[in-house]
């Protein structure tokens, strides 16, 4: 997957600056627990998603996310693959395929 991403907090301000093409993303929450993922998924337009997002569902309280441009030189199945495969079974309920 190349260079790690950094983690943006989960605001419309912050959405709105993701790009309007295809990719994969990651939504997170964080509490004194650690990391927990809230949604992953791969979508023609990154930023239309990630607005969405904020509201339907609305998302758990204190969310970071981060996001992997897929543009045509990528393959996107290989490159959500990598991203699901970095995290446990137990996140499966978040894929958004």
């Amino acid at each position: 997957m190349g260079d790690k991403k950094t983690w943006l907090r989960f605001t419309r301000e912050n959405a709105e600056l993701a790009p309007e093409i295809q990719g994969i993303y990651e939504i997170c929450s964080l509490s004194p627990a650690g990391k927990k993922l809230w949604r992953l998924g791969k979508v023609p337009n990154l930023r239309k998603r990630l607005l969405l997002r904020l509201t339907d569902p609305p998302p758990p309280d204190n969310c970071y996310f981060r996001y992997y441009e897929a543009g045509l030189s990528h393959d996107i199945d290989e490159l959500a693959g990598k991203l699901f495969d970095s995290y446990n079974e137990r996140s499966g309920d978040a894929w958004e395929g």
